[in-house]
């Protein structure tokens, strides 16, 4: 099996999917029209491709240009040829490039990988879907049906990219993928990956909001307190709200739990927490920001009979100076956050409803 090519060891390495034609003629990855669109883009970020090993989970090239004749999407094309790998049935050569490719990280020592495209994303990452995922950073999952493990110091950071080949197709893509190469720059110096240093309280007892709240009364009795909000709803009812008064702050307050008693709190210890959120959400000093914040006033004022002083909304503000774009609090968190990784998924559950 063909290999890729770059400088070895190299910081970035860029792993596509599977040979197209010019790559099947030339005998290596990214040479298409794909690929002089990856060279442009990367360029245009300040990266260069002569400083990156390029490779693909499969350096061939799948019949018609179909990699789910390789790796299927539906069981009922999974035929007695196919072998297990990451959970998936794949054809033996795509079990074979997964293994060349983890002997080719072991050789490159990144410290990180662009992803580009959802192959790439799941071999190595074990992650399925690229339009979630992309922008986040991640760090490299142990190998699967490898001879050996990787030292932890060893597994390098991945940032999924969207293919060139689609953003070839819908070209709109491209903007948001700039974005995400930038942050492939930001992080091309170590392997590290730094989380910030949250301080959330969730599942609070009583006295833990009372601190909370007295904290930020005393806040915004001084002068103008920023202060994000947002609900969470499911089948008309309030669910909790989540506050948080710096980039490492906040708190959780539920309202309603699972269980045969859906209150989380008694009806004494959630009429004194409403009346204070009402003081303090309606002070002129308070300045509440949120997303998509008429959804969240409904609520408030069916729910509660108040409209907390809303002064900024993140996804208006987005969307007049990117009208183009999707409006979404993870895409809005991907272009703007230092630290991002997809999570909307994390905390589904089968009885949630979308937007609720």
């Amino acid at each position: 099996m063909r290999t890729g090519v770059g400088p070895i060891p190299a910081r970035i390495m860029i792993v596509g999917e599977a040979f197209g034609a010019e790559e099947e003629r030339t005998g290596e990855p990214f040479m298409g029209t794909s690929g002089q669109e990856l060279n442009r883009m990367l360029h245009e970020a300040g990266l260069l491709r002569s400083d990156a090993f390029v490779t693909n989970l499969v350096n061939e090239r799948p019949p018609n240009n179909d990699l789910t004749k390789w790796i299927p999407e539906k069981k009922k094309d999974i035929t007695h040829l196919h072998v297990p790998l990451r959970n998936k049935m794949v054809m033996p050569n795509v079990k074979l490039g997964y293994q060349n490719l983890m002997r080719e990280i072991r050789a490159v020592e990144p410290n990180v990988i662009v992803a580009a495209g959802n192959a790439a994303l799941w071999a190595l990452t074990g992650e399925k879907g690229i339009m979630k995922w992309r922008g986040s950073l991640l760090q490299m999952e142990q190998p699967i049906d490898f001879f050996d493990q990787f030292a932890p110091a060893m597994l390098p950071k991945v940032i999924p990219i969207i293919h060139p080949a689609a953003i070839l197709r819908q070209w709109e893509l491209r903007a948001i993928t700039m974005r995400d190469l930038g942050r492939v720059k930001e992080h091309m110096n170590s392997r590290e990956i730094t989380v910030p240093a949250w301080n959330f309280i969730i599942q609070p007892s009583f006295q833990a909001v009372m601190d909370v709240f007295d904290m930020l009364e005393k806040k915004i009795a001084v002068g103008p307190t920023p202060l994000s909000i947002d609900l969470e709803t499911r089948a008309g009812h309030i669910t909790c709200c989540g506050m948080a008064w710096s980039r490492l702050d906040a708190l959780c307050i539920p309202f309603m739990q699972t269980g045969l008693n859906n209150d989380y709190w008694n009806e004494d210890q959630e009429t004194h927490i409403l009346y204070r959120m009402y003081k303090f959400l309606r002070h002129p000093n308070c300045l509440v920001n949120w997303q998509n914040g008429l959804y969240d006033a409904q609520y408030f004022y069916r729910h509660w009979h108040f409209v907390p002083n809303g002064v900024h909304d993140t996804m208006i503000g987005h969307h007049v100076a990117f009208a183009g774009q999707p409006k979404s609090l993870d895409y809005q968190a991907s272009l703007y956050c230092d630290y991002y990784r997809y999570w909307k998924d994390m905390y589904k559950t089968s009885t949630a409803k979308d937007g609720e």
